[in-house]
């Protein structure tokens, strides 16, 4: 259900210049949420296929649908603190290209 939404609502959802904020409460969702603002795909990239790069490393022709703003946040000491269950919350954030 989650990897649908990342990989087919959200693209239609969010216009170009948007931004998806994802909350996940767990490692797998996190780890889906990654990859799909990361490769634009839960399997990776074009299905497990690797980015075809230039003699520097970059991405020749790259057609990912997001691009990662940041790194991951977690819950502030004071917010564990206040409420126990935010320990495992993570937050990352992408911008539609």
């Amino acid at each position: 259900a989650l990897a649908e939404v990342l990989e087919d609502a959200a693209p239609s959802l969010v216009q170009t210049g948007g931004r998806l904020v994802v909350l996940s409460y767990h490692s797998m969702e996190d780890r889906a949420t990654k990859r799909v603002m990361r490769d634009g795909s839960v399997d990776g990239p074009r299905g497990g296929a690797r980015f075809e790069r230039d003699v520097y490393g970059n991405i020749i022709d790259d057609t990912r649908p997001w691009k990662p703003l940041g790194k991951k946040r977690k819950a502030s000491k004071e917010e564990v603190d206040v409420n126990s269950r935010s320990r495992s919350a993570t937050l990352r954030v992408a911008r539609k290209v």
